[in-house]
């Protein structure tokens, strides 16, 4: 029971942070990096850290509910994210993420204003029974969420998931895949006082974390 709360707790935490992140909009709007010329704000990047940071309590109490491969792959993942910054990691999330976003685009992949607004209709009673979603909606403010950031983050995510539909339908492997669109992204970072990791160190974890996942 004891690590059921602490798993609990572990994820409000997380919900909290992230909400924390994009709580103020005249910080959180601020860009502070370009990917392929596609701003990253201080909040994605934030959220992003703010993620990783609670992530690791998060496996460590899910590793003992696996088997051995999964536990396997918790250690490794554990021993990355004592490896590199939270720093390092959110920048090598957000390049990875918009490089591919990026990629999606050029390729007509694009999702519609009306997809997004559809996919938010679809999702959102789980998100009204879901404490996390709550939590980082009662942060950041109901109109601001459901206006600006949810709409914001998820015409990225939809984006990218056609993108790997199509990588992966092609029988091509989507982390390699990313990895390399990645590598071959353009990286302008405009605030070194927040970001101070580089693409390189971006890219050796980015390397790492692709043979923990390799079957």
């Amino acid at each position: 029971m004891a690590v059921l709360h602490a798993n609990e707790d572990a994820k409000m935490k997380k919900a909290e942070d992230i909400g924390l992140a994009y709580k103020n909009a005249e910080k959180a709007d601020e860009v502070v990096a370009y990917v392929n010329n596609i701003p990253i704000t201080a909040g994605e990047y934030l959220a992003t850290y703010a993620s990783v940071q609670n992530n690791f309590a998060l496996l460590q109490q899910d590793a003992n509910k696996l088997g051995l491969k999964g536990k396997t792959m918790v250690d490794n993942t554990s021993k990355l994210l004592n490896k590199y910054s939270p720093g390092t990691i959110a920048l090598a999330q957000q390049l990875a993420d918009t490089a591919a976003y990026s990629e999606a685009i050029k390729k007509g992949l694009l999702k519609s204003d009306q997809e997004v607004q559809d996919y938010i209709q679809s999702i959102r009673k789980m998100e009204e029974s879901n404490p996390e979603a709550q939590k980082t909606i009662q942060i950041v403010g109901e109109s601001r969420y459901f206006d600006q950031v949810q709409p914001k983050l998820l015409k990225k995510g939809l984006t990218i998931g056609a993108l790997k539909a199509q990588v992966i339908s092609e029988q091509k492997d989507w982390t390699q895949y990313k990895y390399n669109l990645a590598k071959n992204a353009e990286l302008k970072v405009v605030n070194n006082e927040l970001i101070t990791s580089t693409k390189e160190e971006a890219l050796k974890y980015l390397k790492e974390m692709q043979d923990v996942f390799k079957p």
